[in-house]
């Protein structure tokens, strides 16, 4: 999805109350979208209490237009305001009288001594400060911003189209900045929220749509550099009523040794969910009945006896293969890894210890590749340490002519002649053990069904943070591994294919 620039934006909302859409109902569908996200949120969670915090700005209207909607529930609702209700000028002021006329009235805080809620909440919403805004909050949005902080290790915070303290351009916070939960942003993602310095304040990412016409998206810019992974950006096609397993594919995954077998039997676990038709496993002698009982029934497990006489013969057993994964748990052989970008002629996943040949060699590679590295093995491979998530992942891309993902939190994707795409689905729990094993199989799944490899790569890291997401919702962060991951892809699906 394209980013914009806070004045972009702008420009994009007056164009469209110029071509007859009233400001103050843009207003209401932001606030609209704003009260749904929370409905869902505390009906998934149990809660009840909701706190909306309101700046004077248009922010501050998008808050009051959120109050009003959620007044028509059972839902226990306070509003602050840092400010006077005398400062709210224009289409937030129509919100906030209509607001009031629901029965909710804001309470005005302007000291240490006015930060106590009527009831502990469940969510708080931050809408304090706007995208217009810049430079370190001043005042008492300071203290108040704190105050948010300190709630939110008991409370989730939700943050109206950037989270206060943050430059919606730059994605820096210069002094205090509120650290969200989740981010609802309004019409389109604005380029700081996808920007490396706002990853630890944003959490995840939802975009509200308040109907600006898909011509005046079409003729703003946007950023040139990079786009937001959306949901709408995402396709996966019905099946044909009489396709069959050949239809979607045979992927081939090679991994495992003594001691690593997990890694390549989650990863062929999470290939088998990725919808494809058939998943074959080539995993060494020595650890061959470890490896066919962790990956279940459904997977074809065949042994070989060393890695070092693994010669993948593409003409004859595996000519219908449609791609392969290698990596997972396998220990680093560089002459089976050159083997195989030599003569495969399908779609080539280098994932986790297959990350140990030159750049050069993967550029003259004979097949298409995707490499998964975290920043440590994207240290290994190029030479230097990841201090620039966006530029090393372009430039990483354009010396291997080849699809780059590089993970971690804000999962970079960068493909030669392609904008860089972000990856802002996923939650601190998956910073976990075999967590990269279940996304290098559900790529390579993806893949085998013929995807191309750019939408391949999105789709997976889109998908694998879903199920990461879902997952942390049963289970907690803290108590979220990578099986459950695996376990959450059908809802993870399931959230796709609902629109």
């Amino acid at each position: 999805m394209k980013t914009v620039f806070a004045d972009q934006m702008r420009k994009l909302d007056r164009r469209t109350i110029e071509d007859g859409t009233p400001g103050e109902e843009l207003m209401r569908r932001a606030g609209l979208g704003v009260a749904d996200i929370a409905r869902d949120f505390l009906a998934s969670r149990g809660g009840h209490s909701v706190l909306l915090i309101a700046g004077t700005g248009n922010n501050g209207g998008d808050v009051f237009a959120a109050a009003f909607e959620l007044s028509q529930t059972d839902l226990d609702i306070e509003v602050w305001l840092c400010g006077s209700q005398g400062q709210i000028k224009g289409d937030a002021q129509l919100h906030l009288k209509k607001m009031v006329r629901a029965g909710i009235i804001p309470k005005e805080v302007r000291s240490q001594n006015d930060l106590f809620p009527k009831t502990q909440p469940d969510l708080i919403v931050d809408g304090l400060l706007g995208t217009g805004s810049k430079g370190a909050p001043r005042g008492f949005m300071g203290p108040l911003i704190e105050w948010i902080n300190a709630e939110g290790q008991n409370a989730f915070v939700l943050a109206i189209d950037i989270p206060s303290g943050i430059d919606a351009d730059s994605g820096v916070a210069e002094g205090l900045a509120v650290k969200a939960d989740m981010t609802v942003t309004i019409g389109l993602p604005k380029t700081g929220l996808i920007r490396p310095a706002a990853l630890p304040y944003i959490g995840s990412v939802e975009v509200v749509d308040i109907g600006i016409p898909h011509e005046f998206i079409e003729d703003i810019a946007g950023c040139e550099e990079a786009e937001l992974i959306d949901r709408s950006d995402i396709f996966i096609p019905r099946r044909e009523r009489d396709s069959h397993k050949g239809t979607y594919g045979h992927v081939l995954l090679i991994g495992g040794s003594k001691g690593y077998t997990g890694a390549i039997a989650m990863a062929a676990r999470a290939a088998l969910r990725s919808g494809a038709g058939l998943v074959s496993v080539l995993t060494p002698e020595e650890v061959y009945p470890i490896v066919a009982q962790a990956c279940g029934p459904e997977v074809m497990v065949h042994p070989f006896p060393s890695i070092g006489k693994l010669v993948v013969d593409f003409s004859k057993h595996w000519k219908k293969i449609t791609a392969v994964l290698i990596g997972p748990g396998l220990g680093q052989f560089p002459e089976a890894i050159e083997h195989l970008l030599k003569h495969c002629k399908v779609p080539l996943v280098l994932d986790a210890d297959a990350l140990c040949v030159s750049p050069e060699r993967i550029a003259a590679a004979e097949c298409p590749v995707v490499l998964t590295p975290h920043p440590g093995e994207f240290e290994r491979l190029f030479g230097k340490p990841v201090v620039d998530r966006w530029a090393q992942a372009k430039q990483a891309a354009d010396l291997t002519d080849q699809t780059i993902i590089l993970k971690g939190a804000g999962t970079v994707i960068a493909a030669p002649e392609r904008k860089l795409a972000v990856n802002l689905t996923g939650n601190p729990g998956m910073a976990t053990g075999g967590s990269g094993d279940v996304l290098a199989g559900l790529l390579v799944g993806l893949l085998g069904q013929g995807m191309d490899m750019f939408d391949a790569a999105r789709t997976a890291v889109y998908l694998h943070g879903i199920a990461g997401d879902i997952a942390a919702h049963d289970f907690t962060q803290s108590a979220l591994i990578a099986t459950d991951m695996i376990d959450a892809l059908p809802d993870a699906f399931r959230f796709l294919q609902s629109r």
